[in-house]
């Protein structure tokens, strides 16, 4: 049910406000749409909100401690806490900890790695598709405006069954290009994130649009601010079998008005798959942003 953390919206989303990281995890959109998968438990420590996520492995630390001042004494309390819970597992963790967060864990008492990356563009770049760079993704574009009849709307409440629908056709397809029992599983555990958001767009503060071909839902993407010059495009889906359609939305949403005011584009990252980082590639990322997992090191 997602009454319960619904909530606690005002209060997290206070505190995230004094992490402008340019992640996407840093927004409550970003924590609510994984409840089928986690129980989040939130707690203050020492000032900081600790918002921990728990499933039948065991407990870890969504997010570094949210707070103004990160003491010390607030890393050791989360630790004991996971370790507590885990009664010693190797699940205790910290996750989706930023460059400049690394600060918080001195390497002589905690170990990172690095989980991945998130893809960042310039807005105007994808917007306007100039330059020999897009060429391709410009023809990709006029192909799709000059072969279909097409309307882009804004998402509405009445919306959400033929959008899931298409999240079934493609998810099968794309299960089927990449028989990979891992990507398999992601997109399974993906629909469900995907109902979860688009029933609470609103309340969520997201802005969703659609594009129709022929009166029917071939394309949506959904999206939220992460800081005031940076907008994460949560998910975006299109049918793979209308030619630019792909493009066409990525383009046409970074050129919405709704978008007007933000600098960067932050579209996620690639599930350590090698057709999506090589899609995400293609689109010429002004930079990659790194999220780290941090544990802690074993006493010699």
């Amino acid at each position: 049910m997602p009454e319960p953390l619904l909530q606690q919206q005002l209060n997290i989303e206070k505190y995230l406000q004094d992490h402008a990281e340019g992640l996407s995890a840093f927004s409550f959109a970003s924590i609510f749409a994984w409840q089928d998968f986690f129980q989040f438990d939130s707690h203050v420590i020492e000032g900081c909100l600790c918002i921990f996520a728990r499933n039948e492995i065991g407990t870890f630390l969504y997010l570094p401690p949210l707070g103004k001042n990160i003491a010390p004494g607030v890393i050791e309390a989360c630790f004991d806490r996971m370790e507590k819970a885990n009664a010693g597992s190797g699940v205790t963790r910290v996750e989706n900890v930023s460059c400049r967060q690394l600060a918080w864990f001195p390497e002589e008492k905690f170990s990172r790695y690095n989980k991945g990356y998130e893809y960042c563009y310039y807005r105007p770049d994808i917007a306007a598709l100039r330059g020999n760079a897009y060429k391709s993704k410009r023809s990709s574009y006029h192909q799709f405006i000059n072969n279909y009849d097409h309307q882009y709307l804004p998402y509405e409440e009445g919306m959400i069954g033929e959008c899931l629908d298409l999240y079934r056709a493609w998810a099968q397809e794309r299960a089927q290009a990449h028989p990979d029992d891992i990507y398999g599983h992601m997109l399974e555990e993906n629909q469900k994130v995907h109902e979860r958001v688009l029933r609470h767009f609103k309340r969520l503060g997201l802005t969703g649009r659609v594009v129709k071909v022929g009166h029917k839902i071939k394309a949506y993407s959904f999206g939220f601010p992460v800081n005031p010059e940076m907008f994460c495009v949560f998910f975006e889906i299109a049918d793979l079998k209308v030619k630019g359609l792909g493009v066409y939305i990525f383009s046409e949403f970074c050129r919405d008005a709704a978008l007007g005011s933000y600098k960067f584009i932050n579209a996620m990252d690639d599930l350590g798959m090698e057709h999506v980082q090589q899609t995400k590639m293609s689109f010429h990322p002004v930079c990659l942003l790194p999220a780290y997992v941090i544990t802690k090191r074993n006493k010699p």
